[in-house]
């Protein structure tokens, strides 16, 4: 049983599956291009999160994935359950805090430069609310954070739009849930001009890297 204060942060990936993950990406580059971007993003992702004494992570996938619970060994691996994303985000949280963690995030495979200092800041801001989302620049949100779930709290969401979060908010509070923002914000990856900044990104994992260098331009 985690100490009460401890921090649990899930990691939620889908199995890298072509045609089913980062369906946009592959528009600019291919679905197996697209792909594969998925599976170093998760796998560096992963590396980060499981590299910080700050919390302990999970990782939440939609299936049974072998590379993935082969890295998020030790009883780190989990399945996502439910019938759509808020859902599944729901039944994760309830999960981590009911299994003793006092503050509980989640965070996709989306944004591999996720900021330190939103992820920091989300857990300080749980200290007073009872949900934190945290900002990406696409109109959704990198990361959500919570002390407290409740069964409408994301009553009719509609997910990756531009309004996604102002709705997540809306929703929140509809629940009766204390919901906050970080200042901080990150960016998801999902077409060909967030590959190419990604790959300028001073935060860049090593393991994208090389992959990445057919997509770094070369700068003025």
């Amino acid at each position: 049983m985690p100490r009460s204060s401890a921090i649990a942060v899930a990691l939620f990936a889908k199995a890298p599956r072509a045609g089913l993950v980062k369906t946009r990406l592959a528009r600019d580059l291919s679905p197996q291009a697209a792909t594969e971007f998925h599976r170093l993003s998760a796998l560096a992702t992963w590396e980060r999160l499981v590299g910080s004494p700050a919390h302990d992570a999970f990782l939440y996938c939609d299936v049974r994935w072998a590379e993935f619970e082969a890295v998020a060994d030790g009883g780190r691996f989990r399945l996502q359950r439910g019938s759509d994303l808020g859902h599944r985000m729901r039944l994760c949280l309830e999960e981590l805090l009911g299994g003793g963690y006092a503050k509980a995030l989640i965070v996709g495979s989306d944004a591999p430069t996720l900021p330190w200092a939103q992820l920091a800041e989300a857990a300080a801001a749980l200290d007073a609310a009872d949900v934190v989302l945290g900002p990406s620049e696409d109109g959704g949100f990198t990361l959500i954070g919570a002390t407290r779930v409740a069964g409408a709290m994301f009553r009719d969401v509609t997910w990756s739009r531009p309004d996604t979060r102002r709705a997540c908010v809306a929703a929140l509070r509809a629940a009766g849930l204390n919901a906050v923002e970080t200042r901080t914000k990150g960016y998801d990856v999902d077409t060909l001009s967030g590959l190419r900044r990604l790959a300028h990104d001073a935060g860049l994992p090593a393991s994208l890297e090389s992959w990445l260098l057919p997509y770094r331009e070369p700068r003025s």
